[in-house]
């Protein structure tokens, strides 16, 4: 019986959702609550992201041609900014994983409702260059784990815009502590109802 009604469970739209139903029966109510917040949160991922691409990033390479006679800024093209703004989603979603293991760190939960907010995001599953490489990325050059992927995003970024200098991937990389805490306090607000200023 209880595969007569996995089978035949809840149909959802979106296809990391379905899986989750499938696999799990019945939900914990913490994620009965989460589900119908992941449209909401796509929307102000998108919006946060942009935003973060300009404060992060985009604002930086003004300061970075400044000091080091460089032209980032006017080799800036759409291109460019929609693969960084890709990397900045990326590291949204690792949080939102990250604060998803904290309240619910049994099951496939994080895992599944992260790939379902992708899905809100894109309209797609994710693929192997997603979120999932900077949760998975390892660097024997890194003593501190927790920093391994601030390492990878400066590397993604200075490749985006061909700047191998080494000083430009160290200032990207500091920009993911920025990144982490907004969408920390996005992802607490649209899901918790939490004040989005710090006290």
């Amino acid at each position: 019986m209880n595969l007569i009604k996995k089978l035949f469970g809840k149909k959802h739209p979106n296809p990391a959702i379905y899986a989750l139903y499938r696999k799990q029966d019945p939900l914990d109510p913490k994620v009965e609550t989460i589900i119908p917040l992941l449209p909401k949160l796509a929307e102000i991922y998108h919006e946060g992201g942009i935003y973060l691409l300009h404060k992060t990033l985009l604002e930086q390479f003004k300061e970075y041609d400044d000091q080091y006679d460089s032209n980032l800024s006017k080799e800036m093209t759409e291109e460019k900014s929609a693969q960084m703004l890709r990397k900045i989603t990326s590291l949204m979603l690792m949080t939102f994983f990250k604060e998803l293991s904290r309240i619910l760190p049994d099951g496939p939960y994080p895992s599944g409702l992260t790939d379902a907010l992708h899905y809100e995001i894109y309209g797609v599953l994710p693929s192997d260059d997603s979120f999932v490489t900077y949760l998975t990325y390892e660097n024997p050059n890194v003593e501190d784990s927790n920093l391994a992927p601030a390492f990878k995003f400066g590397e993604d970024i200075a490749q985006i815009v061909a700047m191998p200098d080494l000083s430009f991937s160290f200032l990207a990389a500091q920009q993911v502590a920025v990144i982490s805490d907004i969408s920390g306090r996005l992802t607490r607000w649209v899901l918790f109802d939490e004040p989005i200023e710090s006290a």
